[in-house]
């Protein structure tokens, strides 16, 4: 799939062990996020939540955020068990599965080309209000757990 200047293209990892700290590290931070970031941000403010798999914070990993991802929201600043707070789970990979539903895939390429043309479906400013509604969902976890998590805010 072709990535707009707006959105780069998704790559669906299907392979067994890509849990691996190394491979999240490579994969997913180095070859796709960061060169997107660098895009996108130029140096200017963003946070980089992820959702704390065993991957996401080993000690190697940890060493490529703080690198390449200053200021990213370590797991003592982010409600554990948040789905809620990570616009992927609480919004886009339930509409992604509504445009796939009730279809039979052959292959695993099948799944992941239809997958690719969900995605490129989803209109961006769709996308951007899921975003934007974040801060508004972390202030109510916030209030309602008593976290002390307002630096974020």
């Amino acid at each position: 799939m072709k990535s707009s200047p707006h959105r780069p293209s998704i790559e669906l990892l299907f392979k067994r062990g890509l849990g691996s700290a190394e491979m999240y590290q490579k994969i997913v931070l180095m070859d796709n996020l960061l060169p997107w970031v660098t895009q996108h941000f130029a140096g200017g403010p963003f946070i980089l939540q992820q959702d704390w798999a065993p991957s996401h914070g080993s000690r190697s990993t940890l060493a490529v955020l703080e690198a390449h991802f200053p200021g990213f929201l370590d797991k003592n600043l982010w409600p554990a068990s948040s789905p809620d707070l990570n616009p992927m789970d609480f919004s886009v990979w339930g509409m992604l599965e509504g445009k796939i539903a009730g279809k039979v895939f052959a292959t695993v390429d099948d799944l992941k080309a239809a997958l690719e043309v969900a995605w490129a479906s989803i209109d961006d400013g769709y996308l951007r209000r899921t975003v934007n509604s974040v801060k508004k969902r972390l202030r109510a976890c916030v209030k309602a757990r008593g976290s002390n998590f307002e630096i974020l805010l």
